[in-house]
């Protein structure tokens, strides 16, 4: 049990796909910051393509090629099929397209950049996936599984955010302000800890 909650830990943490977006005299950074989230949560790119001056099948490989190097990250040095991986990633995808935010409007800073306020419905699917991985590895214990298996211990974790999924509800609605910020190619983007700030609105328990 406490492999399968050491594995919980660390895989859930999946990062978003941030590409950069060209600068211009008029950046709607609302619009960017809604694409990104739209791209990475739901699977929508059309927007997102955009704004990285990408074909929609360039933006997709873009982030399902991000998602699987976080995934590889995530079970380095365990032997961990491929099939297992897939049916680990399709969960956490199921959990991804549960988000529910509203992008407000952006506010111009003195300094160039751009804050972002995000309203979000936190998803408690990771939380409850916490709370049953005990009770589903005994399960799999009594039926005999070997629980030193890497891929059992996926199987186990699969299960856990499937029955999070299923019985999904929704937090009370939080606000946090994201700063879209232009780097040193003068490109704008969102920073890693805006992003973990994000994430852990939008996933508590992650």
């Amino acid at each position: 049990m406490k492999r399968a909650g050491r594995l919980m830990a660390a895989a859930v943490a999946v990062v978003m796909c941030m590409g950069l977006a060209a600068c211009g005299k008029d950046f709607d950074a609302t619009g960017y910051t809604k694409s990104v989230l739209d791209a990475n949560y739901h699977g929508e790119y059309e927007d997102y393509a955009k704004f990285r001056d990408l074909s929609e099948k360039e933006a997709k490989a873009e982030i399902e090629d991000g998602m699987d190097a976080q995934v590889d990250s995530a079970f380095a040095g365990q032997s961990i099929s491929d099939e297992s991986k897939e049916k680990y990633k399709t969960a956490v995808i199921g959990i991804m397209k549960l988000s529910k935010y509203k992008v407000k409007e952006a506010k111009e800073q003195d300094d160039g950049s751009y804050i972002v306020p995000v309203e979000i419905e936190p998803v408690d699917a990771f939380s409850t996936a916490n709370d049953v991985i005990e009770k589903i590895t005994k399960k799999y214990s009594k039926k005999g599984k070997d629980l030193s298996d890497p891929n059992v211990l996926v199987d186990i974790l699969v299960d856990a955010l499937n029955r999070g999924i299923k019985k999904n509800t929704y937090g009370e609605a939080v606000t946090v302000e994201v700063k879209v910020a232009q780097d040193g190619e003068k490109a704008y983007g969102i920073g890693e800890d805006e992003v973990s700030a994000l994430e852990s609105a939008m996933f508590p328990g992650m």
